[in-house]
């Protein structure tokens, strides 16, 4: 049995749920915001099409224009920290943080559900219409790049897609140009890989009973982009041919 939780804005009259923001550098490793989140049908343990999720990390900004978000960054990860205490956690059950290790240093996952069931009722409509439009990324109000039917998955998910078509709706993510203007789902990569971004986002808890988990998820509700990726630098290596000989221009030594 899975129960769902999510923080909401103390003493407000109606359950608005609470975001945290903050500005953050989106790591390159680990980068799965691309369209299809590298979904392989034929790894067994990738499950199933229908619940792939994107996920990315955010990890301390780099350069002196947003200097203030690098000293804040420990104060960021002990807060997340002491929100996930805020849920009991038994000492024989698992627990899965959005705090994770990478070369020894805390980043925050984020995860983005890609697909949605269709609502079947009148009310589960208008709640799902309602979510849509706090997360500002209804796809009938984006251009044809958005539609589920073009959307740019690997051909091995093709027929993964078609499948779903009947049955689900697709959710892209809330990523934007400084501009405001909604960052398509073939440009997910080269926009979001690498770069600074303002990060409005809610926090989840689920407690999986059967399976004795207890899970926390970091969910985008804004992606702002402030500064583009930095161009990675060509290695010397790469363009260096055998044929050209060694460094210091003699040939390479025949045995």
């Amino acid at each position: 049995m899975l129960h769902g939780n999510i923080i909401i804005t103390k003493g407000s009259e109606t359950e608005d749920e609470f975001i945290l923001r903050g500005v953050f550098q989106i790591s390159r490793n680990d980068f799965y915001f691309n369209p299809d989140a590298n979904f392989n049908p034929a790894n067994v343990f990738h499950g199933c099409f229908a619940d792939v999720k994107l996920s990315c990390r955010l990890t301390v900004p780099h350069g002196e224009d947003f200097c203030y978000t690098i000293n804040d960054y420990a104060t960021t990860i002990e807060n997340i920290c002491a929100l996930q205490k805020l849920a009991h956690k038994p000492e024989a059950e698992e627990y899965v943080s959005i705090i994770q290790e990478a070369l020894g240093k805390p980043q925050i996952k984020l995860c983005h559900t890609l697909f949605e069931k269709k609502q079947e009722s009148a009310e589960e409509e208008q709640n799902s219409s309602t979510e849509a439009s706090s997360t500002g990324t209804a796809v009938e109000n984006l251009g044809p790049e958005f539609s589920m039917e073009t959307w740019p998955v690997a051909e091995r998910c093709q027929l993964q897609l078609q499948e779903l078509l009947p049955t689900h709706d697709i959710c892209p993510l809330p990523a934007y140009e400084e501009d405001r203007s909604p960052i398509p789902p073939r440009q997910y990569e080269s926009k979001l890989r690498g770069t600074l971004v303002e990060v409005h986002m809610s926090f989840c808890y689920h407690h999986i009973k059967k399976s004795k988990k207890h899970i926390f998820n970091a969910i985008p509700r804004q992606l702002i982009v402030l500064r583009p990726p930095a161009a990675l630098p060509n290695s010397p290596f790469k363009r260096q041919r055998i044929s050209a000989g060694n460094s210091k221009g003699k040939s390479p030594i025949r045995r």
